[in-house]
């Protein structure tokens, strides 16, 4: 999946990717706000915020995406079938195989974190508020592009390239392309750091305890290792399907 592509050929695929996470991140509104009816009450219109919030996280797009495809491309890592799309560039042949398993990877994936999350709740502290166990069906569907798609830009094609990049250079700086070791390191350390990234949202839920904490990470971090092997071995856009998949089983079925 190596390109010879230069610089200039990952912007305008920086740009695609940075539209189409910032129409899923105000896809995400309507979701956040139920579960955050505070921000209603902010001193703007809520069309505004939503526009305004989805542009933030556009703008940071760009230059998250312009990284993760630069240091990609050096590590056979890429998005290949938008590449082919934005470029002009014969499509690539779609894997049957890669998307049968992204596909039962997230079906059977997000089944099993609806049973770990019920496996968890007798250890679960009491939630400050049930608002998140009441949102309506379509705004947890619509929410699942944000995972699908933006959390995988920010978590796979930066976090975990980056990552496998730096262990590269700084382990295996004189070997012409990083081992499956540097691999692995890093599609496990970008799936914790997801994880982690959830403990805020965990807070406004339970509070922080040591078992809020080893819940939220490993629910959040368990498929995330399925997902940067995807990536690895075919590219972005099957795990971006497998995690959208996922998501459509957990705000479908697990109604959260």
């Amino acid at each position: 999946m190596t390109t010879d592509t230069s610089n200039k050929h990952h912007l305008r695929l920086a740009l695609f990717w940075a539209l189409l996470g910032s129409l899923a991140a105000l896809a995400l509104f309507p979701y956040a706000l139920s579960l955050n009816p505070a921000v209603g009450q902010l001193p703007a219109p809520l069309p505004v915020i939503a526009i305004a919030s989805a542009l933030q996280t556009g703008l940071l797009l760009i230059l998250l995406n312009w990284i993760g495809l630069r240091l990609g491309n050096s590590m056979g890592l890429d998005t290949p079938l938008a590449r082919a799309l934005v470029y002009r560039q014969p499509v690539p042949t779609l894997s049957k195989s890669a998307i049968k398993t992204a596909l039962i990877v997230g079906g059977v994936g997000g089944i099993v974190l609806i049973g770990l999350s019920l496996g968890f709740e007798p250890w679960m502290p009491p939630m400050a508020s049930t608002t998140a166990l009441k949102i309506d069906l379509w705004k947890r569907i619509l929410a699942s592009f944000y995972g699908g798609i933006t959390e995988e830009l920010l978590v796979r094609l930066f976090g975990m390239t980056l990552i496998a990049w730096l262990l590269w250079k700084i382990f295996q700086g004189r070997r012409s392309e990083p081992s499956g070791s540097i691999f692995w390191l890093a599609i496990v350390a970008a799936a914790i750091l997801f994880g982690v990234g959830h403990l805020p949202a965990a807070a406004n839920l339970w509070g922080l305890t040591p078992i809020v904490i080893f819940r939220t990470i490993v629910l959040n971090a368990i498929l995330g290792i399925p997902f940067g092997c995807l990536y690895w071995r075919w590219g972005l856009e099957y795990a971006m399907l497998s995690h959208f998949f996922a998501d459509l089983v957990l705000h479908g079925i697990g109604g959260s």
